[in-house]
């Protein structure tokens, strides 16, 4: 069996989710020998000639994925349309890593849904048999979610009754990708196949840490304290400069030794349109490259994103930028506004820092209890430990404790920079897997990068992480002879509905926070 996905219709973000994964994929269109899939994902409406070939393939065995919309009447499915504000798992055994994903869509939910509960508590996601074969149907295009560039307040979960609070990506992009991940998985286990994918991080390691900081109108004495802690912690960690608020003393950044530079930029603000965001972020690379200060990425002052911004961040040749209000909690990615896909990476970040923990008054022992449980419950989700901080928050006891945390666990500190670089690499490799006889057969196109390795996962929630072949084109993979470790869950909070429960505190901060970005904008103008 081709361990493959078949794509029955060419799309940029279908492809760019699937590579994300790093699961093998081609186009199939639906007069060609669908058999030769593991899965196949239906990204279009199909006519009656198409829907009968799909359940034909379904009669074979086979598998699906796709929306309910796209998937009407197959098998005689059929759908309501319904607004769905987000999706919890509720202890969901097939996609045990969703947590809550806010969506805000109208969506077409399936009669025959069993998993996954809405707002109303109903199930909204199938995920089982079908025909002579298995499929699950979503109640949206995955592809189309992520391309959603709605921004909204959100609280953030927490033990603690007082929820911290962000300005994010409305649709929640790392819950929709680890429902993507769970619904392949699912699928290649239902046919008794193994899941074969690229590790999302570097020579096989369970993870990595980066830490960004925003430097916003830090005074010297703040920025040489946090370079303090983080030298003698041995961190390395991404800046990004507020340069209006450094102009003087610019080139102090230059000593800071085993740090990577950025720029967040000029005049603290986002503009709506290009030109003034180029111009804001060209002043501040200037200043920078005035000063010997080589700066490859970029972050938005407060996390914003629009499209004239990403033409901007282009533009100027910055290789990854990060704004949680574009996506936060994700693997990278290349935002897209239409049909047109940017080129800076987006590498997203936790969007809660000291800073939202001390606007709810947290004291610094419970911000450090925040951080240890968000670090445990990303690294069983598999997302990077990737965090910020600002220098005028200070808290430097919570950063020492999240320092010594990663440490305890044994991650490796990395920049961004670095992982941008990397993730790159892991994109240009490509690779097809076929299953025989309990064995896996790798085939390269050319010799991968050595510190591209491969994830196999198998139905007993066992999973092996290997090399990918590197300095030969294909490899043959024993599976009885794979270091097997059996995955540990993240258990869902049983109040994880709260977070999505008014509170009036939350809208008084908000309410707060809005003001002061708009009386910064004023005396910026």
């Amino acid at each position: 069996m081709n361990l493959s996905v078949g794509l029955i219709a060419q799309g940029a973000m279908w492809e760019q989710l699937l590579k994300q994964e790093g699961v093998p994929f081609d186009y199939a269109p639906l007069d060609s020998q669908l058999e030769s899939r593991a899965v196949l994902i239906i990204n279009r409406d199909l006519s009656d000639t198409e829907q009968r070939r799909i359940e034909a393939y379904l009669d074979s065995g086979g598998a699906v994925l796709g929306s309910a919309e796209y998937l009407r009447r197959v098998c005689g499915t059929m759908s309501r349309s319904e607004r769905l504000e987000y999706l919890v798992s509720d202890h969901d055994e097939i996609f045990p890593d969703v947590s809550l994903m806010d969506a805000s869509i109208l969506a077409h939910i399936p009669r025959e849904a069993n998993c996954l509960r809405t707002q109303e508590n109903t199930f909204a996601v199938f995920a089982g048999k079908l025909g002579g074969g298995y499929a699950v149907i979503l109640p949206f295009d995955i592809a189309a979610a992520m391309r959603d560039a709605r921004a909204a307040n959100k609280n953030f979960y927490s033990v603690l009754e007082r929820l911290p609070t962000e300005r994010v990506s409305l649709v929640a992009k790392g819950e929709m990708r680890r429902l993507l991940h769970g619904a392949l998985e699912y699928l290649f286990h239902a046919r008794n196949l193994p899941y074969a994918h690229v590790w999302y991080f570097p020579q096989g390691v369970k993870n990595v840490f980066a830490f960004r900081i925003d430097s916003d109108k830090g005074s010297r004495n703040e920025i040489d304290a946090l370079y303090e802690v983080a030298r003698d912690n041995d961190v390395r960690m991404s800046w990004f400069l507020d340069v209006k608020s450094h102009e003087d003393w610019l080139q102090h950044f230059a000593f800071l030794s085993g740090q990577d530079m950025g720029v967040h930029c000029y005049e603290h603000r986002v503009f709506d349109d290009f030109e003034a965001n180029l111009k804001n972020i060209t002043a501040a690379k200037r200043k920078l490259d005035d000063a010997s200060i080589s700066a490859s990425g970029f972050s938005a002052p407060y996390g914003m994103w629009n499209a004239g911004l990403a033409k901007a961040i282009d533009q100027i040749g910055f290789e990854y930028s990060s704004e949680f209000s574009y996506a936060y909690d994700c693997l990278p990615f290349y935002p897209s506004m239409g049909d047109h896909t940017f080129g800076a990476l987006q590498v997203p970040v936790h969007p809660i820092c000291i800073g939202s923990l001390r606007r709810v008054g947290y004291t610094e022992s419970q911000m450090k209890e925040y951080f240890r449980r968000v670090i445990d419950e990303k690294l069983l989700h598999n997302d990077p430990l990737f965090f910020y901080h600002h220098p005028t928050h200070h808290c430097w006891e919570v950063m020492e404790c999240i320092f010594r945390c990663i440490k305890e666990k044994g991650i490796e500190n990395i920049t961004l920079l670095e992982y941008a670089r990397w993730w790159k690499k892991r994109l240009a490799s490509s690779f097809t897997c076929t299953f025989e006889n309990s064995r896996l057969i790798v085939n390269s196109e050319k010799p991968s990068e050595d510190t591209v390795w491969l994830r196999v996962s198998r139905s007993s929630n066992e999973e092996a992480i290997v090399p990918l072949a590197c300095d030969i084109v294909a490899r043959d993979i024993d599976l009885h002879a794979l270091p097997w470790k059996v995955r540990t869950r993240a258990a869902v909070p049983a109040d994880i509905r709260r977070i999505r429960e008014f509170d009036p505190r939350s809208k008084m901060g908000e309410l707060i926070t809005s003001l002061t970005r708009k009386f910064t904008e004023r005396r910026v103008r």
